[in-house]
């Protein structure tokens, strides 16, 4: 009697799922693997650089770890002697990174699997066009490792239409099919609107508030925000808004600190916020205001949306593709621009902006994408079987 195959092996880099913080890739990697883990025609190696007991998802599941990956020295051997032995190891049949860095072809071929098929999803290319506030080793190993990825990857995957321009015109990718598989809301963000007045007074010391989410980095650009809310308070005594920062200082900023300190008390920083205390704080906004220069995706934009907060958005990379119609736009360097925004959130009714931005946040799905990533990888693992 025949016996029946056995599903394939497919690895998966799985070095951005911390348990308890995951940031941008971890919670693409998250969404997606609990949407892929039940696939019958694969079993899943999901690859750590340190045991976790937590993403112990549905179907069949093995958890394999290498060596710590936590700096630019250590991704190194990460990617070039821990990911190809681990691969070599379980005869893997393909292999997929969600942060776009795959180790190279001289390495696997160490092991004999120079030919293996991967594919990698590549988020954005700031560490290329916006490398201020990006260490100086991490932005050079992204633009050396992401730039040898591309090339030699089988298929390509990618969040947004402008980045998947964007690769094209900065890489030599020979017509090479890249996939959109876009993000979605990272949990599940709902309107909340009874909650307005309980997040005033819990996060914006009882007043309307505007509010930014995002990593304090100068590519989000929270200085032309901060000016804006200055002058904004400045030309309209009589209004009492307030300004919540929420979001990771990840180096000392002396400028924001000092435009802050101008801007006056209204302007709160709180720090990390996650889950249902995010949709309250995005339910309760006048607005979420977004100026940033750059973004591969912009993942803070449809979460508003889905939370029924209106839309003040840059206009720049990915911007008006993520936001659409949903979004009033300034440029981001554009203090006056911005100042014209904030009152136009205070003073007029959101309910248009709000309805568009549900209707737009609809558009996003981790379930449409977990099918693109899905027929993706079958279509690899179908090469590697010819």
């Amino acid at each position: 009697m025949a016996t029946s195959p056995r599903p394939a092996r497919l690895a998966v880099n799985a070095r951005w799922l911390l348990p308890g913080s995951l940031e941008g890739t971890g919670w693409y990697s998250h969404r997606l693997l609990e949407r892929l883990a039940t696939t019958p025609e694969w079993e899943l190696h999901l690859f750590f650089d340190r045991p976790v007991q937590d993403f112990n998802y549905p179907g069949s599941i093995k958890h394999v770890v290498g060596l710590p990956a936590r700096s630019p020295f250590l991704w190194t051997l990460w990617n070039e002697v821990s990911v190809p032995l681990a691969l070599w190891r379980i005869k893997a049949d393909a292999y997929w990174s969600p942060d776009g860095l795959l180790p190279s072809r001289r390495a696997l071929q160490r092991f004999g699997m120079g030919s293996l098929p991967m594919a990698a999803t590549v988020h954005d290319l700031n560490f290329v066009h916006q490398p201020e506030g990006i260490p100086k080793a991490v932005g050079s190993y992204y633009r050396r490792v992401v730039a040898r990825s591309a090339v030699e990857a089988n298929a390509l995957l990618t969040v947004s239409e402008t980045t998947r321009a964007d690769l094209i015109k900065t890489y030599p990718l020979g017509g090479k099919k890249i996939t959109l598989a876009s993000n979605a809301p990272q949990q599940n963000f709902t309107p909340k609107p009874e909650v307005g007045l309980a997040a005033r007074q819990r996060w914006a010391g009882g007043l309307p508030y505007f509010l930014f989410v995002g990593a304090f980095t100068p590519r989000k650009n929270i200085a032309t925000l901060l000016r804006a809310f200055e002058q904004h308070q400045a030309r309209n005594p009589e209004r009492r808004e307030a300004l919540v920062l929420v979001g990771n200082p990840l180096h000392r900023d002396s400028e924001l600190i000092e435009l802050a300190r101008r801007a006056g008390p209204r302007v709160h920083w709180v720090g990390r916020i996650e889950g249902s205390e995010l949709n309250d704080l995005y339910s309760g906004a006048l607005a979420f205001a977004f100026p940033s220069r750059f973004e591969g995706f912009g993942i803070p934009l449809v979460e508003a949306m889905a939370s029924g907060c209106p839309l003040l958005s840059s206009n720049a990379s990915c911007m008006p593709e993520i936001a659409g119609d949903a979004a009033r736009y300034a440029d981001p360097d554009d203090v006056e621009a911005w100042t014209d925004l904030l009152y136009r959130a205070a003073t007029e009714d959101p309910g248009t902006w709000i309805q568009r931005g549900l209707e737009r946040a609809a558009y996003f799905s981790w379930d449409r994408s977990a099918e693109q990533v899905r027929q993706t990888l079958l279509e690899l693992l179908a090469t590697a079987r010819q």
